[in-house]
């Protein structure tokens, strides 16, 4: 079925999302769907080695936190002391 583009006045689809000639979004199209995971079928050594790759991105941001606490630390302290 076709409708009118409340914008370009062009016939678009009912089910478009957007106008294709002027790209103006219909009133109806904005809708949010929920997203269900219904199975996480995975493997034993997929799985491991995934959280191989989760830890080893962890060390980085271990190491700027550390830095980062160290050198606030730093500047702070010497302006607590009387």
């Amino acid at each position: 079925m076709l409708i009118e583009c409340p914008e370009c006045k062009a016939s678009i689809s009912d089910t478009a999302a957007s106008c294709p000639r002027c790209g103006a979004v219909s009133p109806d199209a904005v809708r949010t769907l929920p997203v269900y995971v219904a199975d996480l079928n995975m493997k034993f050594s997929t799985m491991f080695w995934f959280m191989i790759k989760a830890a080893v991105a962890a060390v980085p941001a271990v190491v700027v936190l550390y830095t980062a606490s160290t050198v606030i630390g730093g500047l702070i302290t010497p302006l607590l002391r009387p």
